[in-house]
């Protein structure tokens, strides 16, 4: 049984990380095309573009969701990772204390 535990866990993490991913693209698609808007009536262009800003901002959430497990997790700073696992942490205590 305890063989079984990894792979499940594998399994709950991507389909929670599947999800984060899922509503950062929905929010993505809107601000992406309010950023080509605003930038289409203001005459912006370049890296300080609303919309490349928001490219930055979907680059930088897609290394912090990590959803295929491309980047390495010890980079620093909070990730999706750290969280489950401080959250898996959190619960085994609870756990534990409860049952002592």
């Amino acid at each position: 049984m305890k063989k079984l535990w990894p792979q499940v866990r594998k399994l709950l993490v991507f389909q929670i990380k599947l999800y984060i991913d899922a509503f950062r693209d929905i929010i993505l698609s809107a601000l992406s095309l309010g950023a080509f808007l605003i930038d289409l009536v203001q005459q912006n262009e370049g890296p300080d573009s609303y919309f490349e800003r928001v490219l930055g901002f979907g680059r930088h959430t897609e290394r912090t969701i990590n959803l295929f497990n491309n980047y390495d997790r010890d980079k620093g700073g909070k990730n999706v990772d750290s969280i489950l696992d401080e959250v898996e942490d959190k619960i085994r205590k609870n756990v534990r204390d409860a049952n002592r």
